[in-house]
């Protein structure tokens, strides 16, 4: 429900200064969640049956044809860890990807709730529009991170089964270096 009420040119720009002011917050927000706290373990955060281990984001929206053109947000916020590419095969790093998905995706999500409180400020289409614009600009990089940490998974699950091969042992947790700002 509108209730400040401006002229076209103030409220272009009040939109416009909002849409900066919440990306940059929340993403800068998402940057200083604690690592321990991106459980990749959580239900919400592996694949669900009908995501067929993230094909289905494939099948429908060809992701891998598109995903290299995403730009990478972390490197805004300065020690902020890349999940643009794997710098390594090492499972501590993979491990630290995975984390590291986690808070993109929490991020992207919390990126939508904004644009209802356009409302304010805006008549009912315009805030419907806003709406969407959240939930469309997030919705890219949310599916790339349903459609990429089951392959990190399965990665990960390779390179376990060949170092338990060779005689190595697993990681069950992964080690304090691994959440160091040195894998970048």
């Amino acid at each position: 429900m509108q209730i400040v009420f401006l002229d076209t040119l103030e409220t272009i720009l009040l939109d416009i200064i909002a849409w900066v002011i919440f990306h940059l917050g929340i993403g800068y927000a998402s940057s200083k969640i604690p690592l321990e706290r991106l459980n990749p373990d959580l239900r919400f955060f592996q694949a669900y049956k009908w995501e067929k281990d993230g094909m289905i984001y494939e099948k429908l929206f060809h992701v891998r044809s598109w995903k290299h053109l995403i730009p990478n947000g972390s490197a805004l916020y300065g020690d902020g860890f890349s999940i643009k590419n794997l710098a390594t095969n090492d499972l501590a790093y993979l491990y630290r990807w995975l984390k590291e998905s986690i808070r993109s995706e929490v991020c992207h999500w919390a990126m939508i709730v904004p644009g209802f409180f356009f409302f304010l400020w805006n008549n009912v289409v315009v805030g419907w529009i806003m709406v969407a614009y959240a939930f469309l600009n997030n919705l890219v990089p949310i599916i790339m991170q349903r459609f990429n940490r089951p392959r990190m998974r399965r990665l990960m699950a390779q390179i376990e089964k060949k170092n338990l091969q060779k005689g190595e042992f697993p990681i069950i947790h992964a080690p304090q270096e691994a959440f160091s700002p040195s894998y970048k």
